[in-house]
């Protein structure tokens, strides 16, 4: 009995610790190019590297991730936007002194789904490649 009372107790504290993080002004607020479900798939690993109790969930046109780990609590919601989503993060950490900005850059990556940048290969100089040139055929 005393474990399920202080689960409870656990569980309405965390509660507790959430419920005033939309009274602070989001940490993010932006469109993705994502769906929700997309935009969750990309989020949630990152910020389970960061904190493995980073849960996330996705249903039709709404989703959320939330984290927490020494005192900071994070929480992303994603709802459904045309062809895309529109991403909000609250954010709550103890101190500003031991502000952690890696959530919200996981959370930034995440908003587009364009392909990175092809690396440049250097061409080969002129001099270098007239030794080799082959004349065309006739």
């Amino acid at each position: 009995m005393k474990h399920v009372l202080a689960i409870a107790a656990a569980v309405l504290l965390a509660g507790c610790a959430t419920s005033g993080m939309k009274d602070t002004l989001p940490k993010l607020s932006s469109k993705s190019d994502k769906t929700v479900t997309a935009y969750v798939q990309c989020v949630l690993p990152k910020w389970q590297a960061l904190s493995p109790n980073a849960n996330g969930d996705a249903k039709d046109d709404k989703g959320t991730v939330t984290a927490s780990k020494d005192g900071a609590h994070e929480r992303l919601e994603i709802t459904a936007n045309g062809s895309g989503s529109q991403v909000v993060m609250y954010e709550l950490q103890k101190t500003k002194g031991d502000y952690n900005g890696s959530y919200r850059e996981e959370a930034i990556a995440c908003l587009s789904s364009a392909a990175p940048a092809p690396s440049v290969v250097p061409a080969a100089s002129p001099a270098a490649s007239s030794s080799s040139a082959v004349p065309p055929a006739q």
